[in-house]
């Protein structure tokens, strides 16, 4: 985990879990941290100047080849946060390589395919990837991992990804079945591919891990998904829980002794080539409650990443995407730059003065936390930068703040 080994003065910004509960523990790719890299960008932020987002997260469409029990967007309880969200919307091939030019063109950096749906099933996913890995962007992948066996698929991972996460969701093949209600492959088969992927990638920090939803169904399979994961070959297991707008993780507190004893026994199985990372627990809705969770007023964390789903709009962030409450621009039609920079996203910063306005838990707190520190001056910067670059001389996978 990329975390400081002196107490920083920004250690409330980091996710904590009660004393009660297990320690987090993030695995480095995704350190809330990782905007300190960011020395350039953080001076015209603190100063209130502009400048482009180097991330950009994207959902090329919207079907995908699995029905998770736990997937927000085929949850009765999202339908009305999630209210853009459509299975037929694509963003056509020629479209998505000129988006992925443009966004280069306007200071992009590195690009996260993932959505609502499963980008490794659209018809031009390698081709968008190569075009993306020619125009100079990093590329990153979350996948469900039905499409890793897939020769195209492998090959362009491999020579053109940074990263992958692959959802995991169980620790044997019955349950995943159960959970996906996925009949093509087993999790067995799935994880056959992890080890080829990670010893053939070009990318000298490649990462590939595994991603564990926890819910009522699948708790009782986290030490058998944790071996699991260290046999594979990944690089990490990352657990999260189960979350839906309008019931924060309620839906597993049931089975929480159980969660909290497991997630306690497999962070010990952490070893120099394999890492566990444990999330916070407690986090509430994002929706449909009066309760706001976060140090922060304006949501900062969007001037660094901002989010694109399979509808063609412009969003803040990939955790508001397709809620039409969130929407700015379609940049299919209208053009990425003139969206991001022709009036629709300042209009939509201008209207967006208070957070209780809009979603209550942040699942980017740690980082918006940190910049609104830094925003008021209670972090000094010139020395947040040195220490972070003292204590952590090399940022993995920087460009995904």
């Amino acid at each position: 985990m990329t975390q400081l080994t002196t107490k920083p003065t920004f250690d409330s910004a980091l996710p904590k879990n009660p004393d009660d509960m297990p320690t987090v523990t993030l695995d480095a790719a995704h350190s809330p941290l990782k905007v300190l890299a960011h020395e350039d960008l953080l001076r015209k932020f603190r100063n209130g100047e502009s400048f482009r987002p180097i991330h950009l997260r994207i959902g090329i469409m919207g079907a995908c080849n699995m029905r998770c029990t736990f997937c927000n967007f085929h949850s009765p309880n999202e339908e009305q946060f999630y209210d853009r969200f459509s299975y037929k919307d694509m963003i056509d091939t020629a479209q998505a390589i000129e988006l992925m030019r443009e966004f280069a063109q306007n200071d992009g950096r590195a690009v996260t395919f993932c959505g609502s749906g499963e980008c490794t099933i659209h018809p031009g996913y390698p081709d968008i990837c190569r075009e993306a890995n020619a125009a100079g962007l990093l590329t990153g992948l979350i996948t469900n991992g039905s499409m890793l066996h897939d020769p195209a698929i492998a090959e362009t991972i491999i020579n053109t990804h940074t990263w992958v996460r692959v959802g995991m969701n169980a620790g044997s093949d019955q349950q995943f079945a159960t959970t996906t209600k996925f009949k093509k492959r087993t999790l067995h088969e799935i994880l056959d591919s992890i080890r080829n992927l990670r010893e053939k990638a070009v990318a000298p920090d490649f990462r590939i891990g595994l991603n564990f939803v926890i819910t009522l169904e699948n708790y009782r399979e986290i030490e058998a998904a944790a071996r699991l994961a260290k046999e594979s070959g990944a690089h990490y297991i990352r657990f999260e829980p189960e979350f839906y707008s309008g019931m924060g993780h309620e839906s597993i507190f049931e089975g929480f002794e159980d969660v909290q004893a497991s997630l306690d026994k497999v962070s010990t199985w952490e070893t120099e080539t394999f890492e566990v990372s444990i999330p916070k627990l407690d986090r509430g809705p994002m929706d449909q409650t009066d309760k706001v969770e976060g140090d922060f007023k304006q949501c900062h964390y969007s001037r660094f990443v901002t989010a694109i789903g399979a509808d063609g709009n412009l969003y803040p962030c990939p955790q508001v995407h397709l809620n039409s409450r969130y929407l700015i621009g379609n940049v299919i039609e209208n053009g990425y730059q003139t969206v991001l920079e022709c009036g629709p996203r300042e209009q939509w910063e201008e209207s967006n003065p208070m957070r209780t306005d809009l979603c209550k838990s942040c699942f980017y707190r740690p980082q918006n936390e940190l910049l609104e520190l830094i925003k008021r001056g209670d972090v000094n910067l010139d020395e947040a930068l040195s220490q972070y670059q003292v204590e952590v001389p090399k940022t993995l996978h920087a460009e995904f703040v």
